[in-house]
């Protein structure tokens, strides 16, 4: 009889287990879709050219990857210098059926980066709509950009690698004439290079097989770490890049703009004060338009006519406030903001991910954003970016922590009392952690962690007490402080009432996934509700 028993007893236990197998199984994850091939290739031609080609092989696997995350195709250019060719374009449903794109799968658009900017309405973007698709269906696709001689200075490359589908095999060519230079590097990726030549042209070939899916984990870095990527340039020098830009520039028209600076500031008390109005009108009264340098050629318009037509670029606004500056007497400069982890040596100028202007005020350096009335957020990431002067000159930028330091009044009547408890949440600061969303955050973390900024936060509460009314909550002050930071909250009597002070103190801004859990302690401690509340009792209590 035990022995029957256990046979029972096992038997039920591999059961169970083979139920637990199957039910993983079930809820794993499963990408959306997969690209069985992807190839990006680069080719520079000795009269100056280029041509890029893209290829792809991507299977679906769900009703939101077919009907709306890979429905359509994106290609963005400039018809007066680049010409979009569809080598091919089809769908393999799932039992082989060939479904050739129609005419009519071809759709040109204003890219809509470009819809407020008359001055870019020229732009164009060829939306590919993908037919026959179904659930298994493969899309095809191949195209090519050719950009005439001239449009772009050199072959200039910032890649990512990834997708936000998994992609089986990626490949990434380089084809450049011998006799131009290319430095490059790969990050984020083990791959090798492949280098022939053949003809006077040189070919540099990368195969990533089986890349994840770009995570869609929330704080993630700004600069992508670590992500797979590609960064080429065909200038001999990045000084050699940002000394062309620099001289386009300079090169933009700007009388009326140096006179009409000097005449908005004529009042001003100080140069704080003429700085304040002029990014003012230049960030505020002015439209922006999102239309990069890499879809002007790396030009900008004169910035008069930028000023005249009250809308400009990131370049055009930059260097209008930079005009402007001087004009009124403040010393200023353009600079390029990069990512801090490429190599100097391999960047162009496609990797810029942001322009600011220095500007020197009252003997102190300052970093102005012609976009936005903040400061510019460089200020706040240190040796995360690197910052240059458009001579090539590194500019060393240490890491300021943002500062937040709020009182707010708060009543407490005894008119909100129930069951003869008054229950009293502390409202959220209007800045700092509180407006960071990060009520909510997962256990564990595959990728790197970053804040916005690292926080010296202190928020004062001063507490109006109704007569009669007493406080429960211990008047004490508890702390939670890690590696990461620290976190407290004191309790005291005042003459006028009672004042709750909080503060968080966090050090830097990105944390490894092994440092995640220790910032996370922190981060939960601030925002937890609890945390928040006070209790007070009516005098019958």
């Amino acid at each position: 009889m035990k022995r029957e028993n256990m046979k029972k007893i096992r038997h039920k236990l591999l059961l169970f287990f083979g139920l637990l197998i199957l039910t993983a199984s079930a809820f794993a994850v499963s990408p959306e879709a997969e690209y069985g091939k992807l190839s990006k290739t680069w080719t520079w031609y000795a009269d100056g050219s280029q041509e890029y080609h893209r290829y792809m092989e991507l299977t679906l696997f769900t009703h939101t990857a077919m009907n709306s995350t890979y429905g359509e195709s994106f290609i963005v250019y400039n018809p007066d210098y680049q010409k979009v060719i569809i080598h091919s374009a089809y769908t393999r449903q799932k039992d082989g059926t060939i479904i050739k794109a129609p005419d009519n799968a071809f759709v040109e658009v204003l890219p809509r980066f470009a819809a407020d900017a008359p001055a870019y309405n020229g732009l164009k973007e060829m939306v590919v709509v993908h037919t026959g698709l179904e659930l298994g269906a493969t899309i095809y696709l191949d195209y090519s950009i050719l950009t005439k001689p001239g449009y772009y200075p050199a072959l200039d490359i910032d890649e990512r690698l990834q997708e936000t589908s998994p992609v089986r095999e990626y490949t990434v060519n380089l084809f450049t004439p011998m006799d131009k230079p290319i430095r490059w590097r790969i990050y984020g990726s083990d791959a090798k290079v492949s280098e022939t030549t053949a003809e006077g042209t040189r070919k540099l070939q990368w195969t990533l097989r089986n890349v994840p899916a770009a995570s869609r984990e929330p704080f993630q870095p700004q600069n992508q770490d670590g992500t797979p990527r590609l960064v080429a340039s065909g200038y001999a020098s990045l000084k050699d890049a940002l000394t062309l830009l620099a001289e386009r520039f300079e090169a933009s028209v700007s009388y009326e703009s140096e006179t009409f600076g000097p005449y908005l500031t004529e009042k001003a008390a100080n140069d704080e004060e003429k700085v304040r109005i002029l990014q003012e009108h230049v960030a505020r009264n002015m439209g922006y338009s999102a239309v990069s340098l890499i879809h002007t050629g790396f030009t900008l318009r004169d910035v008069d006519e930028a000023l005249r037509s009250a809308y400009g670029t990131l370049a055009e606004k930059t260097q209008l406030l930079n005009a402007m500056l001087n004009a009124a007497g403040i010393p200023s400069e353009v600079v390029a903001v990069y990512p801090g982890y490429p190599d100097s040596e391999v960047l162009g100028l496609t990797a810029i991910k942001d322009l600011a202007v220095k500007a020197t005020i009252d003997g102190q350096t300052r970093f102005l954003s012609a976009v936005s009335l903040s400061p510019a957020s460089l200020t706040r990431r240190g040796e995360l970016d690197k910052v240059y002067a458009l001579d090539g000159t590194s500019i060393n930028v240490k890491a300021e922590p943002f500062i937040v330091k709020e009182d707010i009044a708060v009543s407490v009547s005894a008119a909100e009392a129930k069951n003869g408890f008054v229950v009293l949440t502390l409202p959220a600061a209007a800045k700092g952690l509180d407006t960071w969303g990060m009520e909510t955050l997962n256990s564990r973390r595959a990728r790197p962690f970053e804040l916005p900024a690292s926080l010296k936060e202190e928020i004062t509460y001063k507490l109006a007490v109704a007569e009669g009314l007493t406080l429960w909550t211990p008047m004490e002050e508890t702390v939670v402080e890690n590696p990461c930071g620290k976190v407290t909250r004191t309790i005291t009597a005042e003459d006028d009432g009672i004042r709750v002070t909080r503060r968080v103190e966090l050090d830097k801004l990105q944390y490894s996934p092994a440092e995640y859990p220790t910032l996370r302690e922190l981060i939960n401690e601030w925002t937890d509700p609890n945390n928040r509340v006070l209790l007070f009792s009516l005098p019958e209590i």
